[in-house]
């Protein structure tokens, strides 16, 4: 009789993400980091992350990323909120 072999694989993967002075980023005030902080559109913020823009306002609606509202109606994203939030950087493209 036959015995079946059985390997197993494993890979293990890391990923490092470097922002140096993010061309697009705003310095404005963040209330959930009490501090002026940079913040970006939420369009930029969606492209840094790779999910949509409407995954980002949800996100945001959620309260798993701190905002600001510009005058004109637009919103920004803080950005140190968005590093801080593993699932947002290290599982992209997961619907919360």
């Amino acid at each position: 009789m036959r015995t079946k072999r059985r390997k197993t694989i494993t890979i293990d993967t890391d990923r490092e993400v470097v922002i140096r002075q993010y061309r697009n980023a705003t310095k404005a005030w963040c209330n959930g980091c009490g501090r002026q902080t940079a913040m970006l559109a939420a369009k930029e913020a969606a492209a840094l992350t790779g999910v949509t823009q409407r995954t980002t306002c949800r996100w945001v609606e959620a309260g798993r990323l701190h905002f600001t509202e510009t005058s004109d109606g637009g919103l920004l994203i803080c950005l140190k909120s968005m590093l801080k939030d593993e699932r947002c950087m290290m599982n992209r493209g997961v619907e919360p």
